[in-house]
């Protein structure tokens, strides 16, 4: 579980803000909002961030989503940059250079992974764990611009045979972490794979407003060998109040003729694929079908015909069903897309009942809604500001002090909490007249 993320020179991000998922002195609903990644050391489970339009509340998922290809991609070359965006907003942010960190839990056992670097180089890399109250070092990484290369230091703790730490060093190029670099390295087990699985398989990508999930959903779907997945979308609907009775995935060949062929070249799909797609001659399509049921009778619908609603809805109920089953972490921007108010308090309410493991999202979100409800802790709130330069910084609704019996919602309304967007007058000069 992530306990704590620290970003610094990333976007609108200037100066350094933390998101922590570790829980203040609030006992409410603990059992449900948190859970014990060790003796002593609970986390929480989710994390909400509200904001005015452009006041970065983007970003700051985008920067989860950075530190996951830091510590998963392998650039092609030493010459590709390493994709970083520093803030942009004055003279000397964009010469300097872009600082994250994160501390996370896993199998009981702490670990810090940080970085420092800017579009050409990681100038540093350091892994730490705590096996006890004191920090051990896995590894550390610096650059020499003397000799324009990376300098590894391992520790001792890793327990990694010479041969394999030359092995990784020879492969960690200037613009490719150390973690990226064992990925590609044919050496023996270590902890470093238990870092790096956690990244590649534990650490979701941003899931953002556009995407519907359809593509997403059949292809669950389609490896729902027992029916399991299909049997939680159909409760989880029928609970939200959907009169969907049944959902069915289709498949239907085409040959593919000339014209789609042409497409087949043009699509941005591997190489690999094309070739396999043209030598079977066709292409599968697949499509949903929903069953309707109104008063007494069924009717058919395919998926053209849902709303982007449902179609929305079914895909967090998939998410949810990954999140409740396995351990994962996944943002989600502005994840009331499409999405009732209540269909959005029901999805967290049947996230924090049944979760039982190390699931854990950090939100975005428009709907102020939220904040009324008597069920929301304040810790897992956050709200991101921009000051007069531009600067977007994060503060925690438990932080402000704001009153027990103060309704956030109202405070949050009045102004009182962070800066509410300025609108100007509704009249319009449209000519110069």
């Amino acid at each position: 579980m992530i306990a704590e993320f620290s970003i610094e020179n990333f976007f609108s991000i200037k100066s350094a803000q933390k998101i922590s998922f570790e829980p203040s002195s609030d006992t409410f609903m603990s059992d449900e909002y948190s859970y014990e990644v060790k003796e002593g050391v609970r986390l929480l489970k989710i994390g909400i961030i509200y904001g005015a339009n452009a006041s970065g509340k983007t970003n700051i998922l985008n920067a989860f989503n950075f530190f996951r290809m830091l510590v998963l991609r392998m650039p092609k070359d030493r010459n590709e940059t390493t994709q970083v965006v520093p803030f942009m907003l004055d003279d000397s942010s964009r010469n300097e250079k872009t600082r994250m960190s994160m501390v996370f839990y896993i199998n009981k056992t702490k670990y810090i992974l940080s970085f420092e670097l800017d579009a050409k180089y990681i100038h540093s890399e350091t892994l730490i764990v705590y096996d006890s109250i004191r920090p051990t070092k896995l590894y550390s990484r610096t650059y020499d611009a003397s000799t324009d290369s990376s300098v590894i230091e391992f520790g001792t703790n890793l327990k990694m045979a010479k041969k394999s730490q030359g092995i990784i060093s020879g492969n960690t190029i200037n613009n490719c972490s150390v973690l990226a670099a064992f990925g590609k390295s044919n050496v023996e087990r270590t902890r470093l794979n238990e870092v790096y699985d956690y990244f590649a398989k534990q650490v979701k990508d941003v899931l953002a407003p556009g995407m519907l999930l359809s593509g997403y959903i059949k292809s669950q779907l389609d490896k729902d060998e027992n029916g399991d997945l299909k049997n939680f979308i159909l409760n989880f609907l029928k609970a939200s109040d959907f009169n969907i009775e049944d959902v069915a995935l289709n498949e239907e060949e085409e040959l593919i003729t000339p014209e789609l062929e042409q497409l087949i070249q043009n699509a941005p799909i591997g190489d690999e694929a094309k070739a396999d797609m043209l030598r079977k001659g066709k292409i599968t399509n697949t499509e949903l079908t929903f069953k309707h049921k109104v008063g007494d009778r069924l009717y058919e619908l395919s998926e053209e015909y849902e709303s982007n609603g449902t179609m929305r809805f079914m895909g967090l109920a998939v998410i949810l069903n990954f999140l409740l089953k396995t351990n994962r972490f996944v943002p989600i921007d502005e994840v009331e897309t499409s999405i009732h108010y209540e269909l959005l308090a029901y999805f967290l309410k049947v996230f924090l009942a049944n979760s039982d493991g190390t699931s854990q999202m950090l939100l975005t979100t428009h709907d102020i809604n939220l904040l009324n409800e008597d069920f929301i802790r304040r810790d897992i709130i956050w709200f991101t500001d921009k000051d007069e330069l531009g600067e977007t910084r994060i503060v925690r609704l438990s932080n402000l002090g704001l009153h027990k019996n103060l309704s956030p919602y109202n405070a949050y309304k009045q102004g009182k909490l962070v800066k509410l967007p300025f609108l100007g007058s509704q009249y319009l000069t449209l000519n110069n007249q």
